[in-house]
């Protein structure tokens, strides 16, 4: 049976583009009690084993004991990609651990063991089943000679990205509750170098690793979940900084990024009415920049959430657009304020005459659309003055400023600092 859903579970995963993980699972110093104990006592805790370890299937996955001490565990579809399907076998397997480390009841007695477990991901290349369960047994022995009682993965790069990566997830957790985050802005001006708004960024200064780059800790807090307690503090951020520029007769925009799980959320509309209404914040000086993937999932049910945020005034703007979909279709669908270009494009302008044709035909459909324009990634003179001449709205980037703690540009755009 466990060969023939492996089997199954293999194929369906080089259909679906799904990983799954084969957990091998062999039990600590079990010859030891069945030796000292006798057959039957062995017997009976082996059964507490696979009770154990049925306990923690979820609906579709199989245990099965494959001689002696030994049980395989076959996890399908934990994720759409391997650095997160690491963390989800880890996760799996550390349940497995602790579930085999509690205390096993027999006849008033107690009696203690544990398990090494080894995993393997798939699908990789042109693996057999027969493969997936070597590696994991490979893996085992390897978890066996480091001492017992621990998990190891086949893919030796995976142990080290997968236990880096639970390890930011824990700093990111404490990071959040204890005020590590911090909210920078980096100034967006027009044409004349005048600053009309900014773009709220988030920096980590952790204690010890120093500042974590966003490219290394949002991609864990977006699998973790966290980035939703996080990305409702910058939206907060963000509601709060307007209405103060707006009391000071300053009506600058603040943009601040939306990730995918935020927005789905069945409440992500009311949350941005009430942030407006808490902080008084003028609603049209929030944009909200979403990637185009965002846009493209669940096309219908994304125009209903913008159109009803749009009704109350927020703007929505795209994220790097040109490096996803860039469908032209959807852009007449959507009630959009805004099209950013990437910086990837940016960066190559004027000399490239391919980036600056992709950069001029982005800025054209916008001016048919009606859509403003932000040039991100500007660092030299000469991509400005082109992107200005080429009638780009608004200009973000080195050249006119790096990000910056809000306290303090806030402060400079009232004439405080």
């Amino acid at each position: 049976m466990l060969l023939d859903r492996l089997e199954h579970a293999l194929a369906s995963a080089r259909k679906s583009g799904q990983v799954g993980a084969l957990l091998f699972i062999d039990l600590d110093n079990f010859k030891q009690i069945n030796d000292a104990r006798g057959h039957p006592l062995g017997d009976r805790l082996l059964k507490q084993v696979a009770e154990r370890l049925s306990q923690l299937l979820r609906p579709g996955d199989t245990v099965a004991r494959i001689g002696g001490d030994e049980f395989v565990l076959l996890v399908n579809d934990i994720a759409t990609d391997m650095e997160s399907a690491g963390r989800s076998a880890l996760l799996a397997a550390e349940a497995v651990r602790a579930a085999l480390e509690m205390p096993y009841t027999i006849d008033t007695h107690l009696y203690s063991s544990t398990g090494s477990i080894g995993i393997t991901l798939f699908p990789k290349r042109s693996e057999a089943v027969e493969d997936l369960l070597r590696e994991a047994d490979t893996a085992m022995y390897r978890a066996k000679d480091l001492g017992r009682n621990r998990i190891l993965f086949y893919e030796a790069d995976m142990q080290a990205d997968v236990q880096e990566r639970l390890a930011l997830e824990q700093d990111l957790k404490k990071a959040s509750a204890e005020g590590q985050l911090l909210a920078f802005v980096q100034s967006q001006v027009d044409a004349s170098g005048t600053v009309i708004g900014g773009e709220l960024l988030m920096r980590w200064n952790h204690p010890l690793r120093g500042s974590v780059p966003p490219s290394r800790f949002i991609p864990v807090a977006e699998s973790s979940g966290l980035i939703l307690r996080m990305g409702d503090w910058m939206i907060r951020q963000a509601c709060e900084t307007l209405a103060r520029l707006h009391r000071a007769g300053q009506d600058l925009s603040i943009s601040v990024n939306v990730s995918e799980r935020q927005f789905r959320q069945d409440d992500f509309v009311e949350r941005i009415r009430d942030l407006l209404a808490q902080t008084g914040a003028p609603a049209a000086q929030l944009i909200l920049e979403v990637t185009e993937s965002l846009l493209i999932e669940n096309l219908d049910d994304t125009i209903a959430r913008m159109t009803e945020l749009g009704q109350i005034g927020v703007r929505f703007s795209i994220d790097d657009f040109g490096t996803g979909y860039s469908s032209l279709a959807y852009l007449k669908r959507l009630p959009l304020f805004e099209l950013k270009i990437d910086k990837s494009f940016v960066q190559d302008t004027p000399d490239d005459p391919s980036d600056t044709a992709i950069v001029q035909s982005i800025i054209s459909v916008a001016r048919h659309l009606k859509l403003r324009v932000v040039a991100e990634g500007v660092e030299t003179r000469a991509q400005a003055d082109f992107l200005v001449e080429s009638h780009c709205d608004c200009l973000q980037g080195y050249l006119f400023s790096r990000p910056e703690p809000l306290q303090g540009w806030v402060a400079r755009q009232l004439g405080q600092g």
